[in-house]
């Protein structure tokens, strides 16, 4: 029997997505699936109408870094918070997912290292290993909002091998937020390293408070900072899988570009869909917003009254992380999917293990996603509720 390659054999399987083929199996019972973060908002009709306008008369390749219309859209939509942007310095890609692999096959050789504050998103780790690159976490907690790490901790997780750091803001899982003053605090230290930032963007436009910043503005940082962004989560298109990558480092995105052409080009027709995207006025963003704020509000408040439950008020995204008196959170999950049911009905959670590096960490926490109506979410929350009440493996909490 022929043998793998070690990096096939290191790939994480998807905390987020590992219980979906039980669930779908298990007959009779209904799942609020709050493991994954699928928006059901409907995608905006200027974007579907792009789709169906879209016949060319030929399907051809696409430039390997985006239609010159497309980058131009993005660089002026992005230009609007990050400060003047050059359509060569925005390149579109195959998701979110393909502009941070590319992020981390252009700053790293392997065997090379990059720090990651965690809990993060669980596919960093898969992304990692594709690259061949070590991720080196630095812990960020529950109890302190997930604030950012010090420049101690940041210290501590350094070696001459480091070449980035890599952080989402918003957070994901946390739904944390980090300001101004802490994101330019966490630049600086890269800067003075002279390390890339790789700022993960995505869910930068749903914020509850106060608007969210972009490394991108982030003065004298020019040459260190890439960005990544994604049609997904704010324009609820997740199945269009197109992403983008911003810097200003010219070096860098000429060999974005090389790595552009050996995939060949993301899909014309997505880039027709993303142009209309970036064309929609900010009155969209403020009811987006404002959707999202509620829903998540919702199940900010069904968790926190679940007794022993603790959890943080999101002030970004669509995700809250919350610690449940179990003995594991991976095996919870597995009971809610193939054992509880309450009246035909059951949830489906993401187990806090698999955003850590470690999978000895995490374990009495899971992240949710208010991806359903206020309604649902309310009752989602009362099912996690009985279900705590009967798991065999609840821990007593004062």
């Amino acid at each position: 029997m022929p043998t793998l390659s070690d990096r096939a054999l290191s790939l994480q399987e998807s905390a987020i997505r590992k219980l979906d083929a039980t669930a779908v199996a298990r007959t009779g019972v209904r799942f609020h699936r709050l493991n994954i973060g699928q928006p059901d908002l409907a995608t905006p009709l200027p974007m579907m109408e792009a789709i169906a306008g879209f016949r060319p008369a030929v399907l051809a390749y696409g430039p390997s870094s985006g239609t010159p219309a497309c980058r131009a859209a993005a660089a002026d939509w992005h230009a609007t918070s990050a400060g003047p942007l050059s359509p060569g310095q925005v390149a579109v890609t195959t998701g979110g997912s393909e502009a941070l692999l590319f992020a981390l096959l252009v700053v790293c050789d392997p065997g090379d290292e990059i720090i990651a504050p965690e809990p993060y998103y669980t596919n960093y780790n898969s992304f990692c290993t594709k690259a061949g690159v070590k991720l080196v976490p630095v812990r960020t907690r529950l109890e302190t909002g997930f604030s950012p790490p010090s420049a101690e901790e940041l210290e501590a997780a350094w070696s001459p091998r480091t070449r980035a750091i890599l952080f989402s803001n918003p957070g994901n899982p946390t739904g944390a937020v980090w300001d101004e003053e802490a994101l330019a605090g966490l630049v600086a230290w890269a800067v003075g390293k002279d390390i890339f930032v790789i700022a993960d963007e995505v869910y930068r436009r749903i914020w509850f408070g106060r608007p969210v910043p972009t490394a991108l503005a982030i003065p004298g940082a020019e040459q260190h900072v890439l960005a990544v962004d994604s049609l997904s989560k704010t324009w609820s298109a997740c199945g269009l899988r197109l992403g983008l990558l911003i810097s200003r480092n010219a070096e860098l995105m000429e060999k974005v570009e090389r790595l552009g052409q050996a995939r060949l080009g993301p899909q014309p027709l997505a880039q027709a869909a993303a142009i209309a995207a970036f064309a929609l006025p900010d009155s969209y963003y403020e009811e987006l917003r404002s959707t999202w704020g509620e829903r998540v509000q919702v199940l900010y408040e069904a968790v926190s009254a679940i007794p022993g439950v603790r959890t943080h008020k999101p002030e970004g995204a669509f995700y809250l992380m919350a610690s449940l008196p179990v003995d594991d959170t991976e095996r919870f999950a597995r009971y809610l999917v193939e054992t509880f049911e309450d009246a035909g009905e059951s949830v489906m959670v993401a187990p806090g293990p698999g955003f850590f590096a470690s999978p000895a960490h995490g374990r009495d926490l899971v992240r949710l996603a208010a991806v359903l109506e206020p309604a649902l979410l309310r009752r989602a929350g009362e099912l996690l509720g009985i279900a705590l009440s009967r798991y065999p493996g609840r821990i007593s909490t004062p």
